[in-house]
């Protein structure tokens, strides 16, 4: 939920300027002709027609469900699972619909011929996500019952109302990613219509650049006590839970600013791990997850968190970004160089030029994000099973333990089959309180049950565990020699070319040394 929202954000700032041509393959193409849709009636039309048509089959696909729910417990994990995946085709309809206003109609042009949207810089781009966002409201809003008679039925907050439940998801979902993305859309618009001025004050063409990675630097690294605002939480108070909790922090080398509890009124059971830096990095733990589990349980879910941090997850996240960017770039330009060889069947005007850059990240994020989210996902729960493994002074494992059998092996990182059969529990809970069928898949994380099986064989087979830590050790080495070699090959074909290598200079070598002669 969270990726898609942040997409439909980045696609206004990868939206083109001037008129987009849909198709302009070829050199009979005209880079300035007009949108599929250009008619002010027919953009409107279109612009909310496809909210229209989104929450009616929300709405049919709803009725469906309770009415399955209601006739019969048999078949009733995968009524649910159908539910939840027409659910985020729906939401993804909604997503591409951001891009088909974008790219085939006149709907931008038609904001910002509104002067009194202009200002604030800014505006006119983010009311265009204002249908989206909508979108996102009603199939919440017509979702509700389905939670209501799935989810609610475990949870001690089941009467929840449908008002409550949808200002939870906009608090958790949606206002979270919007906030600070908003507030990068208006600092983006604000240094292209300031652009000038800042070129002359800062003394180099990149200033508008610098000050927008600046801002957005900024926002990333506050946002964790941001969303300690957004989302109600407060500290988790003295007591057993959290001395242990500490210790375990003391013991794994882990700095937290602090521990909180993430009050969802009994609707969410889960954790999470936000911020990079110690001073701003929170750790957060779910009024029901507390209620719900043990203090073992509570450990090893806390565990799977701060093995996210241990394992740098965040920081190869970032990587794989970095990555990513370097391929869909190399992309484009191959694509601009193909266009310039005089073949008409590779002329590509500027803006089919973006299209396709665009498309290329869908692959890149649908297939190999997902691929290695899910193997961090599996090293956390490792690293979960671990730190409810029993210590030494503890009570000795209660089940057969290939890990405790041989003392030597206890440092070695592998899952103890207590620890294993601790956090299993708390998968289950997560799954039953939750309102998720444990075998339905989800594109980080593996479904709970492949989850509980692996755990299951890694705690049976030490050598299985060693050979999957080595393949995401492989994972993680591959993205830094990857981006190595992309930054390198750009270095190189950014030298190679008198016009790159001349913005380059003016832009950072030429200002460098005036700061040097002035000093």
């Amino acid at each position: 939920m969270h990726l898609q929202i942040a997409i439909a954000f980045a696609l206004l700032l990868w939206w083109p300027e001037g008129e987009f041509t849909p198709f302009a393959i070829g050199s009979q193409s005209t880079p300035h002709s007009a949108p599929l849709i250009s008619n002010t009636a027919w953009v409107l039309a279109f612009v909310w027609g496809k909210l229209v048509a989104v929450a009616l089959v929300a709405q049919l696909f709803s009725w469906f469900t309770i009415n399955r729910l209601n006739r019969s417990l048999i078949g009733t994990t995968k009524t649910i699972t159908r539910f939840h995946r027409v659910s985020f085709i729906l939401r993804l309809a909604l997503l591409l619909g951001v891009a088909a206003d974008l790219f085939l109609t006149t709907y931008p042009r038609l904001l910002e011929s509104q002067n009194w949207l202009k200002i604030i810089p800014g505006l006119p781009q983010l009311i265009i996500l204002i249908p989206y966002l909508c979108g996102l409201i009603l199939i919440w809003w017509i979702a509700y019952p389905v939670e209501q008679s799935t989810r609610f039925s475990f949870s001690p907050m089941r009467k929840w109302g449908r008002n409550d439940y949808v200002i939870f998801n906009i608090r958790h979902h949606m206002l979270i990613v919007a906030l600070p993305l908003g507030f990068i859309v208006l600092t983006y618009a604000t240094t292209n219509e300031y652009k000038n001025w800042l070129i002359d004050h800062l003394k180099t063409p990149w200033a508008p650049e610098v000050m927008l990675g600046l801002v957005a630097v900024a926002i990333f690294l506050a946002s964790p006590v941001l969303l300690r605002r957004i989302w109600s939480t407060t500290p988790l108070p003295d007591g057993p839970l959290r001395t242990k909790l500490l210790k375990l922090c003391n013991r794994i080398g882990l700095r937290v600013a602090e521990i909180l509890i993430w009050h969802t009124d009994g609707v969410m059971v889960n954790a999470a791990v936000v911020g990079l830096v110690p001073r701003m990095r929170y750790i957060l733990l779910s009024d029901t997850l507390l209620e719900a589990m043990t203090e073992d349980e509570i450990e090893a879910v806390f565990g799977h968190e701060a093995g996210h941090v241990r394992h740098h997850h965040i920081q190869f996240f970032l990587l794989f970004a970095v990555v990513s960017m370097l391929v869909v770039s190399g992309i484009m330009e191959l694509l601009s160089n193909m266009s310039g060889f005089g073949y008409p069947q590779w002329q590509f005007s500027p803006e089919a030029i973006e299209v396709i850059g665009i498309g290329s990240i869908i692959p890149i994020w649908g297939i190999f994000f997902g691929w290695m989210s899910r193997r961090f996902e599996q090293q956390a729960d490792i690293a979960g099973a671990g730190c409810a493994t029993p210590t030494e002074g503890e009570t000795r494992c209660s089940l057969p333990c290939v890990v405790h059998d041989e003392p030597e092996r206890q440092s070695a990182n592998l899952v103890c089959a207590t620890g294993a059969r601790i956090f299993i529990n708390a998968l289950r809970k997560v799954a039953t309180l939750n309102g998720i069928p444990i075998a339905e898949r989800s594109w980080r994380h593996s479904s709970i049950a492949y989850r509980i099986r692996f755990l299951t064989a890694l705690s049976g087979d030490p050598k299985l565990t060693s050979r999957f830590l080595k393949s995401v050790r492989g994972i993680k080495w591959g993205l830094i020699v990857s981006c190595l070699i992309g930054l390198i090959i750009s270095a190189i074909y950014i030298w190679h070319h008198p016009g790159y290598r001349s913005e380059v200079t003016k832009s950072l070598i030429e200002p460098i040394q005036r700061l040097f002669q002035q000093s």
